[in-house]
Formats: structure tokens, C-alpha cells, sequence
């Protein structure tokens, strides 16, 4: 389960944020629903110090003693380097800060048990038209990593989004303690329906269904720009429905057989704005089972942000959307 916003877009940066976003009570809960570990995505520019790029002690001991809290409460951890600066990661300035930045911090974390603390180099790498730069910079940061953490699991994705395109172009690394993570948000129409950040096409769609087919998304069409229309004629056509996503999931499954590799499926979910909940509640139940069935870890986006769990408090009780909890086969709080 990815917790998104503890050191990722705080809406506060100040000690009462970094020691207390998730209380003990909240992990408590989070075990008892069947969470098993957290994904903890951390901004590099909120504890990278500039030039040197070492950690800043501050806000990274914070993070320490966050990852140790939830160990405590019997959950594993993922400590997800969370860059979303697509300049800063062909920038070969940067690139040489981070990799000092990993230096020091997998030291800091080797003392933590490496079976239930696995390092993440880093989130989504793009590399636009720029893949062979990743290709040389990924086995460069993870050797950096492993010589400071040599028995923790590394956890690397491909260009293109981390995506399981990126995934099928990536050449395995030279060290067996890898595990190899993709994300998905497919298929977009319906996952993306009415987000207002991910291209003018999704913007207006409402209410898109899952399963798809021509006659259900065919009362949706008129009054759409034509650019949304075709797009949704075309999810559609498509007929997403279980064995379509299984379909989906193939090329990384068999990726990951082929290279003898396991695989992570570290984000995924449905915006929530305008989809309706039994067709969220579809969805979720379908992505859950074929990563079951094939043995695939996973993080759901996330547990504080509405695409998955959308935790928060009404009445100072802890609340998160049972929709979500309930298609993946989580205990009901």
C-alpha cells in the first residue's frame, strides 16, 4: 500500500507533520485490514541537501524513525525514492547527487532488517527518447546501493513510466537480489475518466464502465469532443474485462519468467471523481485476482489519495473508501 503524502507533497512541513502523519492507532488498523507492508514514497527534493546531495538529517531521520514505527506494528517497508522532476533525471548533475544521495542513505538503512525493508531506487523513471541514458544509470545506482546495503532487496522498474513497456526493454541487472516492479493504470479511459492533469481527451468523460463493450459505453457518446469520443469507441471495442486485463498483464508476466525475475506491481488504481463505485469495485476485484494469480506483489495508489483506499478522518475516526477495501479482499475496519 503506497502512503503517498507523508514525505511526498506534505500539506505541512513541520515537525508535527514528519513525526505523526500516521498515528499508531492508523497503523494498528492498517495491519488488522490485512496490509502486509506500506510503500513509502519519499520526494527527493525534501531530503536531498543541494550539490552534495546527501541526506538532509532533519527530515531523514523523520524518515527513519517511520520506517521503524511501522515495522513495529508488523508491516514491512519499501522506501520508494519518489522523484516527479523529469528535468532533474537526465540531468547528469543530479543524477551524480542521487547517486551519492544512495550511497549514504542505503548505509543509514542497512541496519534495518533486510527482510522486511527493500530499497527502491527510484519512482517511475521516464528517460523520454533518452532510454539508453537509464540503461547506463540504473546498474550504476544499484551497485552504488548494494555496496551499502549488501544483503537488502533492490527493488528497479524500466523507463517509459516504469510501465510494463519499460519493463519488456530492460535488461536484467547483474545481481539476483533484485526485484523488478511495473506500474498500471490501464485501461486509461476508465482509470483517468475526468482527471483534469492527464491530456484534454479523459477530461470530459463520466461515468465510463467497466467491463467494456460497444453497447455500454455507446449511451456515453454524444455531446463528447471527438477526440473523447473516439477514445471511448475505442475502449469499447476493446472489451476490457478480466481476461482482457490477464491479457494485459502477460507481457510482464512473461517478461519475468523469461528472466527468471519477480515481478512488483507498485502502483495502481481508479480515479474516483466520476466512476461509479460498482464499476470501481469491478475493477479492483479483476487487477487484484490476476496479480494473484500470478503471484505478483503489489502497492495499491494509494492508501491517502483517492485513486485507492482515500483515507481520512471524519469525526477523529479513521475511514477509508470500503469499495476499494472490500474488491481487494481487505478486512473492513
Amino acid at each position: 500500500m503506497n502512503v503517498c503524502r507523508w514525505f511526498r507533497f506534505p500539506e505541512k512541513s513541520d515537525d508535527a507533520h514528519w513525526a505523526g502523519y500516521i498515528g499508531d492507532d492508523e497503523m494498528v488498523m492498517m495491519r488488522r485490514m490485512g496490509l502486509r507492508h506500506v510503500r513509502l514514497c519519499i520526494a527527493p527534493q525534501l531530503v536531498m541537501t543541494p550539490v552534495t546531495g546527501a541526506p538532509k538529517e532533519h527530515e531523514w531521520g523523520y524518515i527513519e524513525k517511520a520506517i521503524q514505527r511501522f515495522l513495529d506494528h508488523g508491516l514491512a517497508v519499501v522506501v520508494d525514492m519518489h522523484n516527479e522532476n523529469r528535468r532533474d533525471e537526465a540531468d547528469p548533475a543530479w543524477e551524480s547527487q542521487f547517486q551519492n544521495f544512495w550511497g549514504i542513505a542505503a548505509k543509514r538503512l542497512s541496519h534495518f532488517d533486510p527482510n522486511r525493508v527493500f530499497l527502491e531506487i527510484v519512482n517511475e523513471p521516464v528517460f523520454d527518447h533518452k532510454e539508453s541514458e537509464w540503461k547506463v544509470l540504473l546498474p550504476r545506482l544499484a551497485k552504488t546501493i548494494r555496496a551499502s546495503a549488501p544483503r537488502h532487496t533492490i527493488i528497479a522498474s524500466g523507463a517509459n513510466w516504469g510501465g510494463i513497456y519499460g519493463l519488456q526493454q530492460l535488461e536484467p541487472l547483474a545481481d539476483r537480489n533484485v526485484v523488478y516492479s511495473f506500474h498500471t493504470y490501464d485501461p486509461f479511459p476508465f482509470t483517468h475518466q475526468a482527471a483534469t492533469w492527464a491530456g484534454e481527451a479523459v477530461k470530459p468523460l463520466r461515468g465510463v464502465p467497466y467491463p467494456s463493450s460497444p453497447e455500454a459505453v455507446a449511451p456515453l457518446l454524444p455531446g463528447l469532443p471527438e477526440e473523447s469520443r473516439k477514445m471511448l469507441e475505442n475502449y469499447g471495442r476493446e472489451r476490457w474485462n478480466r481476461e482482457k486485463m490477464t491479457e494485459n498483464f502477460r507481457q510482464a508476466i512473461d517478461w519475468g519468467r523469461k528472466n527468471k525475475a519477480p515481478l512488483y506491481c507498485g502502483e495502481f488504481g481508479v480515479f474516483p471523481v466520476a466512476a461509479k463505485p460498482e464499476h470501481r469495485a469491478n475493477w479492483f476485484r479483476d487487477f487484484g485476482s490476476v496479480l494473484k494469480q500470478n503471484r505478483v506483489g503489489w502497492a495499491s495508489w494509494g492508501w491517502d489519495e483517492g485513486f485507492g483506499f482515500d483515507r481520512h478522518r471524519v469525526g477523529g475516526k479513521i475511514v477509508v473508501d470500503p469499495v476499494v477495501a472490500k474488491a481487494l479482499g481487505m478486512n473492513l475496519p
